[in-house]
């Protein structure tokens, strides 16, 4: 099974920006490369029946692939050389450093090349499949691609036929979407964070374009998580659930050790903490800044509840690795119980917020 694994990975620090300047800008053909896919993304059929996706995926793929040949030339990071820093990242084989923006270009393009190739033969919804795009696309715009990149053929190269989808498949999957979800918590955080930044700056119209940036990403995260799950539940509960506890980890993995998503949880408290005022107090002085942070924050809520129907079909009823049998709580529950206090956290800061069911009752 190791041998169809992807690599480990290594990913900037969420809360450190990369040094150096656009990551293509020393790489002849690299931009043009990236600035093809992100085109190609840009108008991906994830409606169009699968013989009109598989062509869509194929014609950002192929340029990606070459993209990837070069920066496999360049100088870059092993994730071998670097230790875990929670169970998390040993067991999807992340690893998170200081990176250049060369290194951490390198680094992303791999992990896009090898979700686009999964995403051929994952059976993921036509919306996931746009957002999770949606957010690929993004990461090349970020790490330099132009974003008005001319058109070029939407056929792609032959791809292929598809692996036969078997065990090993669908653990590789479950590793490389998780990386790939990672990649956009980072991505997420960094944009925050520089959103924060201009906001001390009071350059509001920046920041403004970067809480955007990190919307995109945001709407990636159930995305990444459902292409994730696109194997059976059997799959799921007779060898991933019993792959994250005790015996074969040292102890049962769980939401709290995902590093890089506790990162872009705690910039999203910088942004709230920086940007206080209620939807209304803000529309008044700032509309497009209220509008892009309440979006941001519907999208943060959406993936709450994306995530509860993600796993009812897996886990059903049945408690989360780290509750006990005595536990009066299941998975679900816990999930639930996130998604309520999350939402009575924002009513101030979006239209329309909605009070927990439990607290409407007593109102």
């Amino acid at each position: 099974m190791k041998s169809l694994l992807p690599p480990i990975v290594v990913l900037p620090e969420p809360l450190t920006p990369c040094k150096g300047g656009p990551a293509f800008s020393e790489i002849e053909d690299a931009a043009g490369l990236a600035g093809q896919a992100a085109g190609a993304l840009d108008r991906l059929s994830a409606f169009g029946g699968p013989q009109l996706r598989e062509a869509s995926l194929r014609a950002a793929l192929a340029p990606l692939e070459r993209l990837e040949s070069l920066l496999g030339g360049q100088p870059g990071s092993s994730g071998e050389e670097f230790a875990a820093k929670s169970l998390v990242q040993q067991y999807f084989r992340i690893r998170t450093a200081d990176l250049d923006s060369a290194q951490a270009s390198a680094q992303a393009i791999g992990i896009l090349v090898r979700s686009l190739d999964d995403l051929r033969s994952a059976p993921l919804a036509g919306a996931s499949t746009t957002r999770e795009t949606a957010a690929i696309r993004q990461v090349l715009i970020d790490q330099g691609a132009p974003g008005d990149a001319a058109s070029v053929d939407g056929s792609g190269s032959p791809g292929g036929e598809l692996p036969e989808q078997t065990s090993q498949h669908w653990f590789s999957r479950w590793i490389s979407a998780h990386q790939l979800h990672a990649l956009f918590n980072v991505h997420a955080a960094l944009a925050i964070g520089r959103a924060v930044e201009n906001l001390h700056d009071h350059d509001v119209a920046t920041a403004t374009a970067h809480i955007r940036r990190a919307t995109v990403y945001v709407n990636g995260f159930s995305a990444a998580r459902a292409h994730a799950l696109a194997l059976p539940s059997w799959f799921y509960n007779d060898v991933l659930r019993p792959s994250m506890a005790p015996p074969m980890t040292s102890a049962p993995l769980s939401g709290r050790m995902h590093l890089e998503y506790k990162a872009y949880r705690s910039q999203m408290s910088r942004l709230l903490t920086e940007v206080p005022l209620d939807i209304r107090e803000l529309a008044d002085a700032e509309p497009d800044l209220a509008f892009a942070r309440e979006a941001l924050l519907e999208a943060d809520l959406l993936d709450c509840e994306n995530h509860v129907c993600l796993v009812e079909p897996v886990v059903g009823h049945t408690k989360s690795l780290i509750q006990n049998a005595s536990s009066r709580d299941h998975a679900l529950s816990v999930l639930r119980a996130i998604r309520d206090r999350r939402a009575a956290g924002v009513r101030a800061f979006v239209r329309g917020g909605r009070l927990p069911a439990a607290e409407a009752e007593e109102r």
